[in-house]
């Protein structure tokens, strides 16, 4: 990333514009708009003419964004239309969300992520961003060698989900909705397939451990090294009455993170991100192989959408 480079690139209209003329200059600009995502990591759209979820949805199928599930997520959520477009994690407003690629703790993890202000919260609620090189560079400065060991044996995460959702819990999704299926049987068939071991647990909870993930790569789009894993995101908030965010997740050769030195990422990333206030109809593309994103506890209604696509 260029020293100085606007991250998020933010695309202002103004004036008034109607839907149809909206979508059409998005499908007629397409290619345009997702050079500009590649090369500035995240576009923020603002006073653009999208006041619902259904507008959203045209505007990322216009734009040619292809349609994903999401199949592995553990955040609660609530499906918005019948197509993409899902509500933003759903956990309790007090919540902190730690720093994150989304999903980056399966073996398939979305390419872009996009979010959609329906309702900017009274007081609080951002959705903090950070670039992972950035994260990667700091990484390396407080243990390349910690750091070399990470990249090389990768990591693993462990969750027990429930069977109902626990919207309680920043990471309640149920391992019905987890998997997208009603019965062990097809949930084992869908662990099978993602390389995942689980344990059935006393109350229907099931206990999963993924397979080894990368934690750093090489991302080739951007022709540089990324911290891209969900280690901060487990290590400080997956903790419920079912895990401990801590025993959550782990380098490849089963050995837990040095304290220490999360700590030290922590703030880091926090140090190193961009804050901005949500305004109703604001729309924000993120690039999720290069961009890591989080959210900040609020105040008063708050409602995001979001998207995910390869």
């Amino acid at each position: 990333m260029t020293k100085n480079k606007p991250f998020p690139f933010v695309l202002r209209y103004k004036g008034s514009a109607s839907v149809e003329s909206f979508l059409g200059w998005v499908k007629e600009n397409k290619l345009k708009l997702k050079q500009i995502l590649l090369e500035y990591d995240a576009v923020l759209f603002r006073n653009f003419p999208v006041t619902n979820a259904e507008t959203f949805e045209q505007m990322l199928d216009d734009a040619e964004f292809p349609r994903m599930s999401y199949v592995g997520g553990a955040a609660p959520r609530n499906q918005i239309t019948t197509g993409r477009v899902l509500t933003a994690n759903e956990s309790p407003s007090s919540e902190s969300i730690p720093f994150h690629h989304e999903m980056a703790q399966t073996p398939n993890p979305p390419k872009h992520i996009f979010f959609y202000c329906h309702i900017a919260a009274e007081r609080g609620g951002a959705t903090p961003i950070v670039q992972s090189n950035l994260l990667y560079k700091s990484f390396v400065e407080i243990d390349p060698e910690y750091a070399k060991i990470v990249e090389e044996k990768g990591v693993r995460y462990v969750r027990v989900m429930p069977f109902e959702t626990d919207t309680k819990s920043a990471i309640g999704r149920s391992w019905r909705e987890t998997f997208q299926c009603e019965t062990k049987d097809e949930a084992e068939k869908v662990m099978t397939r993602l390389g995942t071991e689980w344990e059935w647990l006393e109350n229907d909870n099931l206990k999963t451990i993924t397979a080894v993930l990368p934690a750093l790569r090489f991302d080739d789009a951007a022709q540089q090294k990324v911290f891209f894993n969900s280690i901060i995101a487990v290590y400080t908030g997956w903790n419920d009455a079912r895990n401990i965010g801590e025993k959550s997740v782990m380098i490849g050769d089963g050995s837990y993170f040095d304290p220490s030195i999360m700590e030290e990422l922590v703030k880091d990333a926090q140090k190193d991100a961009v804050v901005f206030k949500w305004c109703e109809k604001d729309v924000l593309w993120i690039n999720n192989d290069t961009v890591l994103h989080s959210r900040q506890p609020y105040e008063g209604a708050r409602k995001i959408y979001a998207s995910i696509s390869q």
